[in-house]
């Protein structure tokens, strides 16, 4: 928020923190592929981009947990030309 307000082009910045609402969703990808493997069980050569795709999803799930990494979003509107 902080760089788009020095760039003096934009009107309010307002800013929210999405990690707690959100942090759940992490895991749940990964529970979603085990108990419904139909996407990849049949497919030998995916075996490998699944479980690293897993254990991304871990990780980042932990590091946002931790306050490591953040996820959120800000909105502005341009200012009128005066």
């Amino acid at each position: 928020a902080e760089l788009i307000d020095s760039t003096k082009l934009m009107g309010q910045v307002k800013t929210a923190d999405w990690c707690e609402p959100t942090i759940a969703s992490w895991r749940h990808s990964v529970w979603v592929g085990i108990f419904d493997p139909r996407g990849w069980i049949l497919k030998p050569t995916k075996y490998l981009k699944c479980a690293r795709d897993a254990y991304c999803l871990e990780r980042m799930h932990r590091a946002f947990k931790r306050g490591l990494m953040e996820y959120g979003m800000f909105a502005a509107t341009k200012k009128k030309e005066e």
